[in-house]
């Protein structure tokens, strides 16, 4: 019988024990990061309905990292029965999902949920939701999807220097439980196509528009009488100056990235100029 060196064979086994052990461990971060968390944060959102508790919302997602305060619009009616509009202030409250995408909230003053929203930013989060009886995929539907409200007069727009936002109301009465959705295109989600020149918009220009704009953002409001005019369309989604966060990747990518840049950056300026791309020389 020939001898067997058992040591080798012992040795061997650790090592491959410790690479699978350490191999386990990357592929359990990246399912935390990637598809695991995208469907805890699904979810989490599809437990949410108007007039929940804030201390719920935080039982599924956690302390908020932002929150601020915001006036709105809500219809009432005074002595004499007659309708009248008072501004009331409202507690928004925002949650950043990863690099994935925000969840908002909008509370009064007992901390019930009146109004909450998702924005998507990621390709990584592409929830199928429910706008009434219509399925929508959030970061993939178009506008076009949806029927244009009854007696649809314009949407809610807005162009600035730096931000931009669409919004667009929908109910549907006793069917949809007297909800109303906004769905929309906001710059703090993605993909994100600005309405630019909606001022002047004909109505073909609103169908194009619709054709090509994809919904990156929903906000849900319940049975209130709140005056959406007064928070649209930018409260659509988070307000993108407040929750932009400054670097979302690790220290790890951003030096290997820097690596990475100034190699390439080197090989070009020592290549003959008859090879840089692009040179007809």
């Amino acid at each position: 019988m020939p001898a067997l060196d058992t040591k080798l064979n012992v040795w061997t086994l650790a090592a491959v024990l410790t690479a699978l052990y350490t191999l386990a461990g990357i592929l359990k971060g990246w399912w935390r990061a990637s598809l695991g968390k995208r469907r805890t944060i699904i979810k989490g959102y599809r437990r949410l309905a108007p007039f929940v508790r804030h201390a719920y919302v935080m039982a599924l997602f956690g302390e908020p990292a932002w929150a601020h305060k915001q006036t709105a619009g809500m219809y009432d009616v005074d002595e004499q029965q007659r309708p009248v509009q008072k501004r009331i202030e409202l507690t928004v409250r925002t949650w950043p999902l990863g690099t994935m995408g925000f969840l908002a909230t909008w509370c009064n003053e007992d901390d019930e949920v009146l109004m909450y929203g998702l924005t998507t930013c990621s390709r990584l989060l592409r929830p199928a939701l429910y706008v009434g009886d219509h399925e929508v995929r959030l970061g993939r539907t178009r506008l076009s999807a949806l029927p244009l409200p009854p007696h649809f007069d314009r949407p809610w727009a807005m162009v600035g220097a730096r931000r931009f936002s669409y919004a667009e109301e929908h109910s549907f009465g006793n069917p949809g439980g007297y909800q109303t959705w906004v769905v929309g295109v906001n710059d703090a989600g993605a993909p994100a196509e600005p309405p630019v020149g909606f001022d002047s918009w004909e109505p073909g220009e609103l169908a194009a528009y619709r054709e090509r704009a994809v919904i990156n953002s929903v906000l849900v409001s319940g049975n209130v009488p709140i005056d959406l005019s007064t928070v649209l369309p930018y409260g659509i989604a988070p307000d993108y100056d407040r929750v932009r966060l400054l670097e979302l990747r690790s220290p790890a990518r951003i030096h290997l990235s820097a690596r990475w840049g100034a190699t390439v950056t080197t090989a070009r300026s020592v290549l003959p100029r008859c090879w840089r791309r692009g040179s007809t020389e």
